[in-house]
C-alpha cells in the first residue's frame, strides 16, 4: 500500500508515492494514525492544508542509478526521520532543538560535502 501527501485544497501531489513510516503511531503518541492522515490540521497550522491518501500503483520511490542520487535519497530518508523533531510540541529542551536543527542542516547540505557523493560524512543523530 502507498500513500501521498496531498495538498487538501487543490488536491495537488506534494511527495511522490511511498510507504508510510513503520513508526507513525508511536511518534505521535496514537493506535491507529492511519486514521488521522487524511486531515494534518491536528499538527498545526503548517499542515492545515495537507493529508496523506492511499494511491495505486506506482513505486514506494524512484529507482536511484548514480552514487549522488543514492546519497541524497539517504539523506531525505533521515530528514524524513527526523520530522517529528521541528514539530512545536515535542517536548525538549533548546539545546536538544538545536541539535535537531543542526542534525537536520547537515543532512540537507551532504552535497556540499568535499568528496561527495564517494566521500560521504554523516552527521551523528542527537540523542
Amino acid at each position: 500500500m502507498l500513500w501521498q501527501l496531498k495538498k487538501l485544497s487543490t488536491n495537488e501531489p506534494l511527495s511522490p508515492a511511498q510507504k508510510l513510516p513503520k513508526n507513525w503511531g508511536p511518534i505521535f503518541g496514537l493506535e491507529n494514525i492511519k486514521d488521522r492522515l487524511s486531515d494534518l490540521s491536528w499538527l498545526g497550522n503548517n499542515f492545515s492544508d495537507q493529508g496523506w491518501f492511499e494511491v495505486e500503483g506506482g513505486e514506494a520511490s524512484p529507482v536511484v542509478e548514480n552514487a549522488e542520487d543514492k546519497v541524497w535519497e539517504q539523506a531525505k530518508i533521515l530528514l524524513r526521520e527526523s520530522d517529528w523533531a521541528m514539530l512545536p510540541d515535542v517536548p525538549m529542551t533548546v539545546a536538544q532543538k538545536e541539535a535537531w536543527i543542526s542534525y537536520r542542516a547537515s543532512l540537507r547540505s551532504i552535497r556540499n560535502q568535499p568528496g561527495f557523493p564517494s566521500v560521504v560524512s554523516w552527521p551523528n543523530k542527537p540523542e
